[in-house]
């Protein structure tokens, strides 16, 4: 099912956004992670043959490459990943209405803590760095998201101490986007 690319797709075999490298909802990585303890032979996996660990460890490694070569670059700088990225171009990619391309906090997090386990290279350290240096930069302060039955937005409110995160972020700006089931993106700009 991994296409050459490293990636691997929602759904095998399928069409539209389903053929997409899929990091949404951590599913690559997830598949990563459990093929990386077949290759080790970690858990219920002992009894696995070493052909079977070999291949999965090139499959990680392929995938691995992948998440390097599909990390976004802006203005000649490194940030995060897409929720999903198209298995030809590597670009973010828009999936059912309410994900659109753009940079995504949430599959970032798993990304740059599976990159952590790997050993490290100037690429990898190169690419953790990058992404940290991006959440440190589009972390938001003072503020709160409000959900209500037909929207999202976000709200500034100078008591929560605490930073957050949006889920998406507008490729080139990293202002913080919403997304209804409409597909219309609301770029929260009131605070840059």
């Amino acid at each position: 099912m991994q296409y050459s690319n490293g990636g691997w797709p929602q759904i095998y075999n399928s069409s539209g956004y389903h053929k997409h490298i899929t990091y949404n909802d951590n599913a690559m990585v997830n598949v990563m992670i459990l093929l990386d303890e077949v290759a080790n032979r970690q858990g219920n996996f002992s009894f696995v043959d070493s052909t079977l660990t070999g291949r999965s460890r090139t499959a990680v490694a392929k995938g691995v490459d992948n998440f390097l070569r599909t990390q976004v670059v802006v203005n000649g700088k490194l940030t995060v990943w897409g929720q999903q990225h198209d298995s030809v171009t590597l670009k973010p990619a828009g999936a059912r209405a309410y994900e659109v391309p753009s940079l995504c906090a949430n599959e970032s997090v798993g990304i740059v803590k599976f990159l952590k386990t790997r050993p490290a290279t100037s690429q990898i350290t190169a690419s953790i760095k990058a992404a940290e240096e991006w959440f440190k930069a589009v972390k938001l302060t003072g503020s709160r998201i409000v959900k209500t039955s037909t929207d999202v937005t976000l709200v500034n409110d100078p008591s929560v101490t605490t930073p957050i995160w949006a889920r998406s972020y507008e490729i080139g700006t990293n202002k913080p986007i919403f997304v209804g089931r409409d597909g219309i993106v609301k770029i929260q700009a009131e605070r840059y």
